[in-house]
């Protein structure tokens, strides 16, 4: 089921399939990725309780056996709306036996999306319903339209960090998912602007800037529109586009990172990881400005 919620002339609409994004619009123009097989059928997925990948899609979480595949299971499994109002509504996930044959923990996660005029603020709302500690890393997926208008290309958008960006980033294996922490790539050369362009993402995956010293990013076109990412509670960015030329960017906040070589299948030991108390909550949020 789709939901809109609405601020002026700006509106997006959410599914409570997966609990994600569908559309961010503002003055009639689409600023989200609509989603195509041929490059990246996905829109905006939300990652937990892991982003990116484990190796073989196994783990050990606090003895127990974990079989997850890339983004973890809350975007596969089912959201109700618990509350919903003109500019925001929020979904809520609790883990059921289906969840729990692969992630053995009990957890409540709630999202909320609120749009007041063309900024769209969303919340993970992450709660320990369980006896045994909940282990967990979260994060958002959200592409983009690029470019936004047809007299545009690809090459004539940007990524402008609110800082200089002076350490380099890591960037994942095509074909596994997995991180080497031996292997960096100085691709903002202390600047705080990356020209985007194809070729960035043809050879190579995402961009992982890990421990980030920049806390918003813009997105911006010839034409100056595009979108700011907000993300001070997020501890990393990434950003990636598909191979082929495909027509999107997307800037994913995260709290951790997928697995890297240098660890082993200890799912707790992983980087950026929170472990939850029984009865614990805490809450991660982001901001999506359409420009």
């Amino acid at each position: 089921m789709q939901i809109k919620i609405t601020s002026g002339d700006s509106y997006a609409v959410l599914n409570t399939d997966g609990a994600q994004l569908n559309s961010l619009t503002k003055d009639g123009r689409e600023y989200l990725w609509q989603g195509d097989p041929a490059y990246w059928a996905g829109q905006a997925p939300v990652c937990f309780p892991i982003v990116g990948v484990l190796p073989n899609g196994k783990a050990r979480a606090f003895g127990r056996e974990c079989n997850m595949k890339r983004h973890g299971i809350a975007r596969i499994n089912p959201f109700e709306i618990c509350e919903q109002h003109k500019n925001s509504v929020t979904f809520v996930q609790t883990s059921s036996e289906k969840t729990k044959k692969q992630f053995p923990f009990d957890y409540e996660l709630k999202i909320k999306y609120t749009i007041v005029g063309n900024t769209v603020t969303n919340t993970y709302i992450i709660t320990n319903t369980g006896k045994e500690k909940l282990p967990f890393v979260i994060g958002g997926h959200p592409a983009f339209n690029c470019p936004l208008d047809s007299d545009e290309r690809f090459e004539d958008y940007k990524v402008i960090f609110d800082r200089p960006v002076c350490k380099p980033c890591f960037r994942p294996d095509h074909d596994t998912g997995l991180v080497d922490p031996q292997k960096t790539y100085d691709v903002m050369h202390g600047g705080d602007t990356l020209a985007l362009c194809h070729d960035l993402f043809e050879e190579k995956d995402a961009l992982i800037f890990e421990n980030c010293e920049a806390k918003s990013v813009t997105l911006t076109g010839k034409n100056g529109r595009g979108v700011r990412l907000e993300f001070q509670d997020m501890r990393n960015l990434l950003i990636w586009s598909a191979v082929g030329n495909a027509p999107f960017v997307a800037l994913e906040p995260w709290t951790g990172i997928s697995s890297c070589l240098d660890e082993n299948d200890i799912f707790e030991n992983k980087r950026g990881m929170t472990v939850l108390s029984p009865d614990e909550t805490v809450s991660f949020k982001f901001k999506i400005t359409m420009i």
